[in-house]
């Protein structure tokens, strides 16, 4: 049953801990994929204390997400213990060498970026820290069109117990919403959030699908717009959401 919340709104080098937020930061790493045929840039915070077997969060669109104080609010809510302790994945977008955003072909119900997660990335990324984790330990955050991406991840594999789709935009991919009826998934943890003049009807219809698939859901309305100051005022409740047991 959903609630609604009314707000207004050889490569890993460690770079150094930090004790005044409790992270552990290391540098933008290339990660090389077969799958995708080029360099994914990935950034890996572990939030709070040194506690390998920690839950795991992937932030897609994570340097946009970087550039505009996403983990510095999610590290300041997990210094304050006002969110669990997280490891947080942050794959970008901007492909380094081109500058080129390749949001769109990666976000766009592609079933090769889905391969990237499930053969490259997961277990790279998890290997170094604590071990494959669980679905159950596994969240995937996506905004606007990382939000279809998202969706998409939750009709199509079983990696991910835990999603956050915030201010989704599914007009992209006409099948997202057959892919989930259809899908097997279940007891999926699920945050929508739209703002004001946002994604209302986007979410409106996610919702009322995911219902129907019995999953576990919090919608979150707020005054903001589509943009980071809305997004950046949501991570207590979305974090505290897909992180609690």
């Amino acid at each position: 049953m959903g609630t609604r919340l009314l707000t207004v709104l050889p490569f890993f080098l460690l770079l150094g801990f930090w004790t005044s937020l409790g992270a552990q930061q290391q540098d933008w790493t290339s990660l090389h994929s077969e799958v995708l045929g080029l360099l994914v840039d990935v950034k890996i915070y572990g939030a709070g204390s040194n506690r390998s077997e920690k839950p795991i969060v992937y932030l897609t669109d994570g340097k946009k997400l970087l550039d505009n104080g996403a983990m510095d609010t999610i590290l300041d809510l997990t210094r304050k213990g006002m969110i669990p302790e997280a490891t947080y994945v942050l794959v970008s977008t901007i492909n380094r060498a081109s500058e080129k955003d390749l949001r769109n072909q990666f976000f766009f119900c592609n079933p090769d970026y889905l391969r990237f997660f499930e053969t490259e990335l997961i277990p790279f990324s998890e290997a170094k820290h604590g071990g494959l984790r669980t679905p159950s330990e596994r969240s995937l955050v996506g905004i606007s069109f990382g939000g279809l991406n998202a969706a998409y991840f939750s009709a199509m594999t079983d990696l991910f117990g835990n999603y956050a789709l915030l201010s989704p935009v599914t007009y992209p991919c006409k099948d997202v919403i057959a892919d989930i009826s259809f899908s097997a998934s279940k007891e999926l943890k699920i945050v929508l959030s739209t703002g004001k003049n946002d994604a209302e009807r986007y979410v409106d219809e996610l919702e009322g699908i995911y219902k129907s698939k019995g999953h576990t859901l919090s919608t979150i309305e707020t005054n903001g717009q589509h943009d980071f100051e809305n997004w950046n005022g949501q991570w207590k409740h979305v974090l505290g959401f897909l992180l609690t047991k």
